[in-house]
């Protein structure tokens, strides 16, 4: 196990993940990213539910891949007394432990907040939650879909007043996953201080409120009288459509909208009353940004980002999916790297944003197959093979070997 660096601040400490889908995922592949060696706990058979949804090889897809790289995996079902005991051994050599079962899930099979904590109380515990821990919706099964309508995303995206849309991404997941990433590292340094750990509860309802509520309630914030009012934050995000593809601007400034105003083909607006001024703007958005819609001249987008560029107004292609990688820019800052595994074959994902020490730093890890690191793990907490090969005839730990790439 390496020690902390610069570069690699989270290096000499341990996670444990026991978690479904997404957020503690990605919670802790961010940290692994940033040093820590996890211990991804999962179920036997199957284990997380994310490992067969989408494109896939070897039974590992593409989605799993991109929010469990670089950790071991541990499959062992935890309602068995050997399940049990395995967690608290690593509870109790561990610095953070995250899960996101329902509320009261982990204090009903042995492995609550006060029991591990007791075994080791310098453990962060961090217990993520669909709703949170009371309240009418506190037991409900929770899922991204859910949070977004709940927490306002849908109408946030709605086409207008009657309708509701979901942002195409799984928005709230992911929002969670960096909350709870910067409460555990956060803790950590408390705990430098007071060499105690703590339990953390995080919802995604809460988190994602947290998260939409600076622009996109911006016009809900201040209450009573006396303020000025302005368009909703949604209402600003606008794209400029020509027939050759379409740009993503940002004009905020008056001489930005002057230099809009013509582009577009509506020189007899600039300076007018409506479009005159950033108070007219913003309070009028949705009538604003209506020629954005309807551009008389349809010069194409590279000119119109020439012309845009020049004059320094906010902007940018608006990129497919499927051509990321073959954009530029993001060649340029190196956020994408391509890389070999050997059940997985070749792969390409983000490297870590964040620069430490203002260095560029690489995350071309594989993912655990299903179990692949069952035996290590145990061997370490003092199982022998006998015992583990035990646990693997009775169906409670699973081993997956790594497959011969063809």
């Amino acid at each position: 196990m390496q020690t902390a660096t610069s570069r690699q601040p989270l290096g000499g400490l341990e996670v444990i993940e026991l978690s479904n889908m997404i957020t503690c995922s990605l919670a802790a592949m961010t940290m692994a990213a940033q040093g820590a060696t996890v211990i991804k706990v999962e179920p036997p058979i199957m284990g997380d539910q994310m490992r067969p949804l989408g494109t896939q090889k070897n039974g590992v897809s593409g989605f799993f891949h991109n929010c469990n790289r670089g950790k071991r995996s541990l499959a062992i079902d935890l309602k068995t007394e050997a399940g049990v005991e395995a967690v608290k051994k690593l509870a109790a050599r561990a610095d953070i432990l995250l899960h996101n079962y329902r509320p009261g899930v982990m204090d009903r099979i042995g492995l609550g907040s006060d029991v591990l904590r007791q075994i080791n109380p310098r453990l962060i515990y961090v217990a993520v939650s669909g709703f949170g821990t009371k309240g009418p919706m506190a037991d409900f099964p929770a899922f991204d879909h859910v949070i977004q309508g709940l927490a306002g995303y849908t109408d946030l995206q709605a086409p207008n007043d009657n309708q509701f849309d979901f942002m195409r991404t799984f928005i709230c997941d992911k929002v969670t996953a960096y909350t709870a990433c910067q409460a555990a590292t956060a803790a950590l340094v408390a705990r430098a201080t007071t060499n105690e750990g703590q339990h953390i509860d995080i919802s995604m309802l809460h988190a994602c409120l947290a998260f939409i509520w600076p622009d996109g309630m911006m016009h809900r914030t201040l209450k009573g009288e006396g303020q000025f009012t302005m368009s909703p934050g949604s209402e600003y995000f606008q794209t400029v459509n020509y027939s050759d593809g379409s740009i993503a601007v940002a004009a905020l400034q008056d001489e930005h909208w002057d230099v809009l105003l013509r582009l577009l083909g509506y020189p007899e607006l600039v300076g007018t009353a409506l479009h005159g001024s950033i108070a007219s703007r913003m309070t009028n958005m949705a009538e604003v940004t209506k020629i954005f819609k309807q551009p008389r001249l349809d010069i194409g987008i590279d000119k119109a980002l020439a012309a845009l560029q020049a004059a320094d107004v906010p902007c940018g292609p608006c990129v497919k999916r499927d051509a990321l990688e073959d954009v530029a820019q993001i060649k340029a800052i190196g956020a994408l790297e391509t890389y070999i595994t050997e059940a997985m074959g070749k792969l390409t994902v983000p490297t870590p944003p964040v620069h430490f020490d203002g260095a560029h730093t690489s995350h071309a890890e594989p993912s655990p197959l299903l179990g692949e690191h069952s035996r290590d793990v145990l061997r370490e907490l003092g199982w022998d093979n006998d015992t583990i090969d035990a646990l693997i005839v009775a169906g409670s730990v699973a081993e997956t070997q790594l497959p011969k790439l063809q």
